[in-house]
């Protein structure tokens, strides 16, 4: 069965904090593939930095809400969502610029690791932060 789902952990004020990835959906997948394609014709090695820094605002806007639609925090009750449409299911990463970018580059590095195998370099991401 194929793997969808990712467990990470990063850390936020000072305390290790789970979430779960959860790959894109194929059309949301398919238009940040695009937009990595179009950063590859002026970077032949575009990192993830290289493809959020190319972005526009409101390309880094859906993307980012793409992203984070897709992404649950791990708390005690149960997996929460992060984001639900355009609004904040966690609250507490609205203002957390730090965390959000991280859970992003995680969240396409893992969305697209498939489309980056044999002999084509797959685009870096921000090192994981994990938990002593």
């Amino acid at each position: 069965m194929r793997q969808i789902t990712k467990d990470i952990q990063i850390t936020i004020d000072g305390n290790p904090t789970g979430f779960r990835l959860t790959k894109l959906d194929a059309f949301s997948g398919v238009t940040l593939l695009r937009l990595l394609m179009r950063l590859e014709e002026h970077h032949p090695n575009p990192t993830m930095l290289d493809l959020i820094a190319s972005l526009s605002e409101d390309e880094l806007r859906s993307v980012m809400t793409s992203v984070l639609n897709h992404t649950e925090v791990l708390l005690p009750a149960g997996p929460h969502p992060v984001m639900t449409g355009n609004e904040w299911g966690y609250p507490e990463l609205e203002h957390d610029t730090p965390s959000c970018m991280k859970l992003l580059l995680e969240g396409i590095a893992w969305s697209l690791s498939g489309f980056f195998g044999g002999g084509r370099s797959k685009p870096e991401a921000a090192p994981a932060d994990t938990a002593p």
